[in-house]
């Protein structure tokens, strides 16, 4: 199957337009700082740990993908975790996840492809849509403060829309809303599980951006069509030159 001029083109959001691993690194390494600094430990030593829990509670999204929609909820249980096992117990749980919250927000920035990207679709002839999992409040917050609705023809929020990748019913609601077929539509994201793997059983071809950071899991049971680095890349793969 061969697409030379896609009718439609979706994107995630997070780790795709939006630069969300800056701001993580960024915030974990303050309040890693701040907590140790009250822990008395090593704030590198905490934030292994913490990112350790962390890939061990999000091992199989499909068993705790519901936490999607309590992603402080999560975090205070898995920074919990990492204090426990550091022999520290869970009082700071709370306060290191209600601050990492905000500092991340504090420091999310759209990445410097994004937005010409968009306009090059949008002025290519494509629809444009967003699909994000995720709570409607936050991801809503995201894309009010950056201006995103101007540029989508339809958004799908999981905590709005009831629903959230890799299930087709999303990526059924994206189409029919831009009137578009499963073939004539191209999905890009960073989430091999739910970006890829959604966007493949339903029909999509499927882009993989990396940004540089991630690497393919050959075990992941999926195989993008395409892989790219950037947004830049990924104009090019839908004909639009850069």
């Amino acid at each position: 199957m061969t697409i030379h001029t896609p009718r439609a083109v979706f994107f995630d959001m997070d780790d795709t337009l939006l630069d969300g691993h800056t701001a993580m690194t960024i915030a974990w390494e303050t309040v890693c700082h701040d907590a140790s600094s009250r822990l008395g430990c090593d704030p590198e030593k905490l934030r292994l740990a913490i990112r350790r829990e962390a890939s061990a509670f999000w091992k199989d999204e499909s068993v705790v993908g519901h936490w999607r929609l309590d992603l402080n909820g999560a975090r205070e249980i898995v920074v919990g975790r990492a204090l426990a096992a550091e022999g520290f117990g869970t009082t700071l749980a709370h306060t290191i996840a209600f601050d990492y919250a905000r500092l991340h927000r504090e420091h999310l920035r759209p990445f410097d492809d994004a937005f010409g990207t968009l306009d090059a679709v949008r002025e290519a002839g494509m629809r444009v849509g967003l699909i994000t999992n995720g709570p409607r409040p936050l991801q809503r917050d995201k894309i009010e403060r950056f201006g995103i609705e101007r540029y989508m023809d339809v958004i799908v929020i999981e905590g709005e829309f009831g629903a959230g990748k890799p299930e087709q019913a999303v990526f059924a609601h994206a189409l029919r809303s831009v009137g578009a077929e499963p073939a004539q539509a191209w999905h890009i994201g960073d989430n091999l599980y739910a970006d890829v793997g959604g966007a493949v059983a339903a029909g999509l071809r499927a882009a993989w951006i990396h940004r540089d950071r991630l690497s393919l899991d050959e075990n992941a049971g999926v195989k993008p069509d395409r892989i790219v680095s950037n947004l830049t890349e990924f104009r090019a793969v839908l004909g639009i030159s850069a």
